[in-house]
């Protein structure tokens, strides 16, 4: 219930302020908010899979490849510095190409991806901590939309670094039901902080001009 329904039904928290907010987002969070509704739309398609007990792993191979285009171009709108905007623009290009050849060549679509996916945790979490590092606490921090957008990329891209690296080891190898079981409530649980903390920056858009 709580990972097949209330998690993904989250998702529509930061939907419903991007939606009151659109018009007046900046070009980052439109991005942020693409990437809410494609995962959206992703998640659904993967609950009718398994309504269906139909295999939705390769669901998360594409729901990889979309999430790094959006969020590595989210943050190509925050950087002025032209070197790491085209060191992003890069790797927005790249990623998707490594993904496509590590499906293609190395690991079947029908596991998780625990090659690319970690990777693009790392990326993202980078480029997020060298924007904080770049930009500073400036006043009224916490006012912020984009300090929101941020908490909550924090607080999850990192555990699904941890979570995917182990995933297929745990599911495949040790067969632990249990502790698979923790590892994705914990996971299901940072993705809700994440669409929390996102629900919060759209809703401080209006503030944001």
């Amino acid at each position: 219930m709580f990972l097949t329904y209330i998690v993904p039904l989250s998702i529509l928290i930061p939907i419903l302020f991007g939606v009151l907010n659109f018009k007046t987002a900046k070009a980052g969070p439109k991005l942020l908010f693409y990437y809410l509704v494609a995962s959206g739309l992703i998640n659904l398609a993967a609950i009718i899979f398994i309504v269906y007990r139909m295999k939705n792993l390769p669901l998360l191979h594409l729901y990889t490849i979309v999430e790094a285009i959006l969020i590595l171009s989210y943050f190509r709108t925050l950087f002025t510095e032209p070197l790491i905007k085209k060191v992003l623009l890069y790797f927005t290009i790249l990623f998707p190409i490594l993904c496509i050849i590590n499906f293609t060549f190395i690991q079947s679509i029908y596991t998780f991806n625990t090659y690319t996916r970690p990777l693009e945790a790392i990326l993202i979490t980078f480029f997020c901590l060298l924007y904080l590092y770049k930009s500073g606490f400036t006043e009224n921090w916490i006012q912020k939309p984009t300090s929101w957008f941020n908490i909550g990329i924090l607080v999850y891209f990192p555990v699904v670094c941890i979570i995917f690296i182990l995933s297929n080891y745990i599911v495949f190898v040790t067969k632990n039901k249990e502790m698979n079981l923790i590892i994705w409530y914990f996971h299901g649980a940072m993705s809700m902080i994440m669409y929390l903390a996102w629900g919060r920056g759209f809703s401080l858009i209006k503030n944001d001009r």
